[in-house]
Protein backbone atom coordinates (compact mmCIF):
# COMPACT_ATOMS: atom_id res chain seq x y z
CA UNK A 1 0.00 0.00 0.00
CA UNK A 2 1.34 3.80 -0.53
CA UNK A 3 0.11 6.95 0.98
CA UNK A 4 -1.98 9.19 -1.06
CA UNK A 5 -2.42 12.64 -0.22
CA UNK A 6 -5.29 15.50 -1.79
CA UNK A 7 -6.33 19.06 -1.26
CA UNK A 8 -9.35 19.21 0.08
CA UNK A 9 -10.72 23.12 -0.82
CA UNK A 10 -13.87 25.07 -0.54
CA UNK A 11 -14.46 25.24 3.54
CA UNK A 12 -15.61 29.11 3.93
CA UNK A 13 -18.45 28.31 1.46
CA UNK A 14 -19.92 25.65 3.59
CA UNK A 15 -23.09 26.75 6.17
CA UNK A 16 -21.42 23.63 8.15
CA UNK A 17 -19.03 25.70 9.41
CA UNK A 18 -19.70 29.24 7.91
CA UNK A 19 -18.38 31.66 10.61
CA UNK A 20 -15.54 29.60 12.12
CA UNK A 21 -13.65 28.27 9.39
CA UNK A 22 -10.10 29.07 11.23
CA UNK A 23 -11.12 27.64 14.25
CA UNK A 24 -12.34 24.13 12.12
CA UNK A 25 -9.42 23.98 10.29
CA UNK A 26 -6.84 24.50 13.43
CA UNK A 27 -8.91 21.36 14.87
CA UNK A 28 -9.00 19.43 11.93
CA UNK A 29 -5.27 17.55 11.52
CA UNK A 30 -5.85 14.12 13.17
CA UNK A 31 -9.67 13.70 12.91
CA UNK A 32 -10.67 11.13 10.50
CA UNK A 33 -12.60 12.22 6.83
CA UNK A 34 -14.19 10.35 4.27
CA UNK A 35 -14.86 11.57 0.64
CA UNK A 36 -17.32 10.10 -1.36
CA UNK A 37 -18.53 10.96 -5.21
CA UNK A 38 -21.55 13.81 -5.76
CA UNK A 39 -23.05 12.17 -9.13
CA UNK A 40 -26.18 14.59 -9.03
CA UNK A 41 -23.32 17.93 -8.85
CA UNK A 42 -25.54 19.98 -11.60
CA UNK A 43 -22.11 21.52 -13.14
CA UNK A 44 -19.43 18.95 -12.03
CA UNK A 45 -20.48 15.03 -12.00
CA UNK A 46 -16.95 13.87 -11.16
CA UNK A 47 -17.07 16.45 -7.61
CA UNK A 48 -16.27 14.58 -4.83
CA UNK A 49 -17.27 15.77 -1.52
CA UNK A 50 -15.77 15.56 2.04
CA UNK A 51 -17.26 14.76 5.28
CA UNK A 52 -15.55 16.03 8.36
CA UNK A 53 -15.53 13.35 10.92
CA UNK A 54 -18.70 14.67 12.16
CA UNK A 55 -20.34 13.16 9.68
CA UNK A 56 -21.03 17.28 7.77
CA UNK A 57 -20.64 18.16 4.32
CA UNK A 58 -17.27 20.50 4.84
CA UNK A 59 -15.75 20.88 1.41
CA UNK A 60 -14.91 19.28 -2.17
CA UNK A 61 -11.78 17.27 -3.11
CA UNK A 62 -9.83 20.18 -5.21
CA UNK A 63 -10.42 20.48 -9.17
CA UNK A 64 -7.00 19.83 -9.38
CA UNK A 65 -6.69 16.56 -7.59
CA UNK A 66 -10.34 15.10 -8.65
CA UNK A 67 -8.02 12.75 -11.54
CA UNK A 68 -6.26 11.36 -8.47
CA UNK A 69 -9.46 10.91 -6.81
CA UNK A 70 -11.26 8.73 -9.19
CA UNK A 71 -8.07 6.91 -9.46
CA UNK A 72 -8.44 6.03 -5.69
CA UNK A 73 -12.02 4.87 -6.17
CA UNK A 74 -11.20 2.84 -8.81
CA UNK A 75 -8.11 1.27 -7.55
CA UNK A 76 -9.78 0.40 -4.03
CA UNK A 77 -13.34 -0.39 -5.29
CA UNK A 78 -15.17 1.27 -2.84
CA UNK A 79 -17.77 3.90 -3.03
CA UNK A 80 -15.46 6.19 -0.86
CA UNK A 81 -12.09 6.51 0.38
CA UNK A 82 -11.37 6.72 4.51
CA UNK A 83 -8.58 8.68 5.89
CA UNK A 84 -7.19 11.36 7.92
CA UNK A 85 -6.22 14.49 7.60
CA UNK A 86 -2.97 15.19 8.19
CA UNK A 87 -2.17 19.50 7.95
CA UNK A 88 -4.10 22.31 7.20
CA UNK A 89 -3.83 26.12 5.83
CA UNK A 90 -6.00 28.91 7.41
CA UNK A 91 -4.34 31.46 5.18
CA UNK A 92 -5.56 29.96 1.88
CA UNK A 93 -8.39 27.68 3.63
CA UNK A 94 -7.44 24.02 2.74
CA UNK A 95 -6.67 20.63 4.12
CA UNK A 96 -4.70 17.94 3.44
CA UNK A 97 -6.25 14.51 3.35
CA UNK A 98 -4.37 11.30 3.10
CA UNK A 99 -5.58 7.60 2.82
CA UNK A 100 -3.69 4.61 1.69
CA UNK A 101 -4.61 3.24 -1.74
CA UNK A 102 -2.82 -0.21 -3.46
CA UNK A 103 0.70 0.23 -4.86
CA UNK A 104 -0.44 -0.15 -8.61
CA UNK A 105 -2.94 2.49 -8.21
CA UNK A 106 -3.20 5.29 -10.83
CA UNK A 107 -4.60 8.36 -11.37
CA UNK A 108 -8.13 7.94 -13.85
CA UNK A 109 -7.27 8.72 -16.96
CA UNK A 110 -9.48 11.30 -19.06
CA UNK A 111 -11.61 12.09 -16.93
CA UNK A 112 -13.37 14.81 -19.18
CA UNK A 113 -12.85 13.38 -22.86
CA UNK A 114 -11.69 15.78 -25.39
CA UNK A 115 -12.84 13.67 -28.73
CA UNK A 116 -16.52 14.90 -28.77
CA UNK A 117 -15.24 18.30 -28.59
CA UNK A 118 -12.65 18.32 -31.50
CA UNK A 119 -14.85 16.58 -33.89
CA UNK A 120 -17.32 19.07 -33.68
CA UNK A 121 -17.11 21.52 -36.38
CA UNK A 122 -17.43 25.03 -36.93
CA UNK A 123 -18.05 27.59 -39.91
CA UNK A 124 -18.96 30.67 -38.69
CA UNK A 125 -16.83 33.89 -37.98
CA UNK A 126 -14.97 34.56 -34.93
CA UNK A 127 -14.48 36.77 -32.51
CA UNK A 128 -11.31 39.01 -32.09
CA UNK A 129 -9.31 37.25 -28.41
CA UNK A 130 -9.06 39.16 -26.07
CA UNK A 131 -6.05 40.77 -24.11
CA UNK A 132 -7.18 39.16 -20.93
CA UNK A 133 -6.34 35.74 -22.76
CA UNK A 134 -3.98 36.56 -25.01
CA UNK A 135 -0.86 36.67 -22.38
CA UNK A 136 -1.45 33.31 -20.68
CA UNK A 137 0.09 31.33 -23.50
CA UNK A 138 3.65 33.67 -23.20
CA UNK A 139 3.38 33.39 -19.42
CA UNK A 140 2.48 29.32 -19.30
CA UNK A 141 6.04 29.47 -21.37
CA UNK A 142 7.85 31.73 -19.35
CA UNK A 143 6.76 29.67 -16.12
CA UNK A 144 8.11 26.42 -17.42
CA UNK A 145 11.59 27.95 -19.00
CA UNK A 146 12.05 29.67 -15.63
CA UNK A 147 11.18 26.75 -13.61
CA UNK A 148 13.69 24.81 -15.61
CA UNK A 149 16.54 27.03 -14.61
CA UNK A 150 15.75 26.91 -10.71
CA UNK A 151 18.94 25.76 -9.77
CA UNK A 152 20.61 28.82 -10.86
CA UNK A 153 17.94 30.99 -9.78
CA UNK A 154 19.76 34.33 -7.91
CA UNK A 155 17.46 36.06 -5.21
CA UNK A 156 16.14 38.60 -7.87
CA UNK A 157 15.26 35.36 -10.21
CA UNK A 158 13.32 34.28 -7.60
CA UNK A 159 11.37 37.32 -7.08
CA UNK A 160 10.71 38.41 -10.28
CA UNK A 161 9.70 34.36 -11.00
CA UNK A 162 7.02 35.32 -7.45
CA UNK A 163 5.69 37.89 -9.37
CA UNK A 164 5.29 36.35 -13.01
CA UNK A 165 3.58 33.61 -10.92
CA UNK A 166 1.18 35.54 -8.93
CA UNK A 167 0.53 37.36 -12.18
CA UNK A 168 -0.35 34.54 -14.22
CA UNK A 169 -2.53 33.29 -11.22
CA UNK A 170 -4.95 36.26 -11.20
CA UNK A 171 -5.27 36.39 -14.40
CA UNK A 172 -5.38 33.07 -15.65
CA UNK A 173 -9.20 33.05 -13.34
CA UNK A 174 -10.75 34.49 -16.87
CA UNK A 175 -9.66 31.40 -18.75
CA UNK A 176 -12.12 28.29 -18.63
CA UNK A 177 -10.09 26.33 -21.52
CA UNK A 178 -9.23 22.93 -20.73
CA UNK A 179 -5.67 23.78 -21.65
CA UNK A 180 -5.53 26.27 -18.54
CA UNK A 181 -7.18 23.76 -16.12
CA UNK A 182 -4.58 20.64 -16.87
CA UNK A 183 -1.65 23.34 -17.14
CA UNK A 184 -2.64 24.66 -13.36
CA UNK A 185 -2.72 21.18 -12.60
CA UNK A 186 0.70 20.37 -13.77
CA UNK A 187 2.12 23.64 -12.44
CA UNK A 188 1.10 23.02 -8.72
CA UNK A 189 2.84 19.31 -8.47
CA UNK A 190 6.19 20.94 -9.85
CA UNK A 191 5.80 24.34 -7.48
CA UNK A 192 5.75 21.60 -4.75
CA UNK A 193 8.18 19.59 -5.91
CA UNK A 194 10.13 22.48 -5.65
CA UNK A 195 10.76 22.73 -1.43
CA UNK A 196 10.74 26.13 -1.75
CA UNK A 197 8.33 27.72 1.28
CA UNK A 198 7.61 30.83 -1.23
CA UNK A 199 6.60 28.55 -3.92
CA UNK A 200 5.20 26.26 -1.88
CA UNK A 201 2.64 29.45 -0.62
CA UNK A 202 2.24 30.35 -4.01
CA UNK A 203 1.00 26.73 -4.91
CA UNK A 204 -1.66 26.56 -2.24
CA UNK A 205 -2.87 30.24 -3.45
CA UNK A 206 -3.28 28.88 -7.51
CA UNK A 207 -4.94 25.76 -5.86
CA UNK A 208 -7.43 28.54 -4.26
CA UNK A 209 -7.84 30.24 -7.38
CA UNK A 210 -8.47 27.12 -9.36
CA UNK A 211 -11.91 27.21 -7.03
CA UNK A 212 -12.57 30.42 -7.13
CA UNK A 213 -12.83 30.56 -10.85
CA UNK A 214 -15.55 27.68 -10.71
CA UNK A 215 -17.37 29.88 -8.45
CA UNK A 216 -16.85 33.04 -9.96
CA UNK A 217 -18.70 31.37 -13.14
CA UNK A 218 -22.17 31.56 -11.32
CA UNK A 219 -22.21 35.18 -10.07
CA UNK A 220 -18.75 36.96 -10.51
CA UNK A 221 -15.95 38.39 -12.82
CA UNK A 222 -15.42 35.45 -14.92
CA UNK A 223 -19.87 34.99 -15.67
CA UNK A 224 -19.06 39.37 -16.26
CA UNK A 225 -16.23 38.57 -18.50
CA UNK A 226 -17.54 35.96 -20.52
CA UNK A 227 -21.34 37.79 -20.89
CA UNK A 228 -19.00 40.27 -22.25
CA UNK A 229 -17.09 38.62 -24.38
CA UNK A 230 -21.04 37.30 -26.12
CA UNK A 231 -23.08 40.11 -25.63
CA UNK A 232 -20.89 43.20 -25.93
CA UNK A 233 -20.82 45.89 -28.50
CA UNK A 234 -17.02 46.25 -28.30
CA UNK A 235 -16.61 42.19 -28.72
CA UNK A 236 -18.96 42.12 -31.51
CA UNK A 237 -17.11 44.59 -33.98
CA UNK A 238 -15.38 42.17 -35.44
CA UNK A 239 -18.46 40.44 -35.75
CA UNK A 240 -20.20 42.93 -37.71
CA UNK A 241 -18.18 43.09 -40.81
CA UNK A 242 -19.20 38.94 -41.69
CA UNK A 243 -22.87 39.78 -40.45
CA UNK A 244 -23.90 39.01 -44.50
CA UNK A 245 -21.27 37.03 -45.27
CA UNK A 246 -22.50 33.95 -42.74
CA UNK A 247 -25.85 32.13 -42.76
CA UNK A 248 -26.68 32.70 -39.14
CA UNK A 249 -29.40 29.98 -39.59
CA UNK A 250 -26.42 27.54 -40.82
CA UNK A 251 -24.43 28.27 -37.90
CA UNK A 252 -27.41 27.91 -35.30
CA UNK A 253 -27.78 24.49 -36.55
CA UNK A 254 -23.94 23.81 -35.87
CA UNK A 255 -24.21 25.19 -32.85
CA UNK A 256 -27.17 22.63 -31.72
CA UNK A 257 -24.53 19.88 -32.55
CA UNK A 258 -22.09 21.21 -29.74
CA UNK A 259 -21.69 18.15 -27.59
CA UNK A 260 -23.96 17.80 -24.66
CA UNK A 261 -26.41 19.92 -25.63
CA UNK A 262 -24.52 22.83 -24.46
CA UNK A 263 -26.13 25.05 -26.83
CA UNK A 264 -29.49 24.93 -25.70
CA UNK A 265 -27.90 25.52 -21.92
CA UNK A 266 -27.12 28.34 -23.28
CA UNK A 267 -31.20 29.41 -24.37
CA UNK A 268 -32.24 27.42 -21.22
CA UNK A 269 -30.12 28.54 -18.12
CA UNK A 270 -27.61 31.76 -18.99
CA UNK A 271 -27.07 32.55 -14.93
CA UNK A 272 -25.26 29.07 -14.77
CA UNK A 273 -24.48 28.76 -18.65
CA UNK A 274 -20.74 30.09 -18.39
CA UNK A 275 -19.76 27.36 -15.05
CA UNK A 276 -21.31 24.57 -16.96
CA UNK A 277 -18.24 25.34 -20.03
CA UNK A 278 -16.16 25.57 -17.19
CA UNK A 279 -16.85 22.22 -15.76
CA UNK A 280 -17.13 20.46 -19.13
CA UNK A 281 -13.06 20.66 -19.54
CA UNK A 282 -13.26 22.20 -23.20
CA UNK A 283 -10.22 22.87 -25.42
CA UNK A 284 -9.72 26.70 -25.74
CA UNK A 285 -9.80 26.81 -30.05
CA UNK A 286 -13.17 24.87 -29.23
CA UNK A 287 -14.73 26.63 -27.13
CA UNK A 288 -13.62 30.19 -28.51
CA UNK A 289 -15.36 28.60 -31.94
CA UNK A 290 -18.53 28.25 -29.78
CA UNK A 291 -18.94 31.63 -27.76
CA UNK A 292 -18.37 33.32 -31.55
CA UNK A 293 -20.96 31.22 -32.63
CA UNK A 294 -23.27 32.07 -29.77
CA UNK A 295 -22.23 35.91 -30.34
CA UNK A 296 -22.94 36.30 -33.95
CA UNK A 297 -26.26 34.58 -33.95
CA UNK A 298 -27.15 36.59 -30.79
CA UNK A 299 -26.26 39.30 -32.93
CA UNK A 300 -28.08 38.58 -35.73
CA UNK A 301 -31.11 38.17 -33.79
CA UNK A 302 -30.60 41.52 -31.96
CA UNK A 303 -29.94 43.11 -35.68
CA UNK A 304 -33.45 41.52 -36.80
CA UNK A 305 -35.35 42.93 -33.89
CA UNK A 306 -34.47 45.76 -34.61
CA UNK A 307 -34.64 45.83 -38.21
CA UNK A 308 -38.24 44.81 -37.67
CA UNK A 309 -39.18 47.24 -34.81
CA UNK A 310 -38.06 49.81 -37.63
CA UNK A 311 -40.15 48.19 -40.07
CA UNK A 312 -43.59 48.00 -37.62
CA UNK A 313 -42.46 52.02 -36.13
CA UNK A 314 -42.60 52.70 -40.46
CA UNK A 315 -46.01 50.52 -41.04
CA UNK A 316 -47.59 52.44 -37.74
CA UNK A 317 -46.04 55.84 -39.29
CA UNK A 318 -47.95 55.33 -42.94
CA UNK A 319 -51.03 53.67 -41.12
CA UNK A 320 -51.33 56.80 -39.50
CA UNK A 321 -50.89 59.15 -42.37
CA UNK A 322 -53.44 57.17 -44.48
CA UNK A 323 -55.74 57.65 -41.92
CA UNK A 324 -54.95 61.39 -41.60
CA UNK A 325 -55.34 61.47 -45.38
CA UNK A 326 -58.29 60.49 -45.29
CA UNK A 327 -59.19 62.39 -42.26
CA UNK A 328 -58.49 65.55 -44.74
CA UNK A 329 -60.41 64.32 -47.74
CA UNK A 330 -63.67 63.81 -45.68
CA UNK A 331 -63.45 67.05 -43.83
CA UNK A 332 -62.80 68.58 -47.22
CA UNK A 333 -65.64 67.04 -48.96
CA UNK A 334 -68.09 67.65 -46.00
CA UNK A 335 -66.93 71.97 -45.78
CA UNK A 336 -67.09 72.72 -49.59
Amino acid sequence: MQSLKLHIVGFPYRKNIEGHVSEFLSDAPGHGMTLRPQRNNEVDVHAIRAYDWEGRHVGFVSSAELSAAWGALQATGRKSLRGTIVSSNIEHPCAIFECMVPDDYTPAVELYPQKPFTEWTYSGPMLDFPEELDALDYMMDEIDDRLYEQHDWSKDDLHNFILLLERFTHESIYDISSETNDYRRSLLTRLRDTKIQSLQTLADELNMMSGRTGRETSGGCVLDFWTRVIASEEMRKSLMVHQHQYDAEKVEEELKLFPDCMYYEWLRDRQHFVSKLFYKHIPREVLWCFVSGIAFVEMKKAIDLTKQAKEREEADRQHVNVIMTGQNASYIENHQ
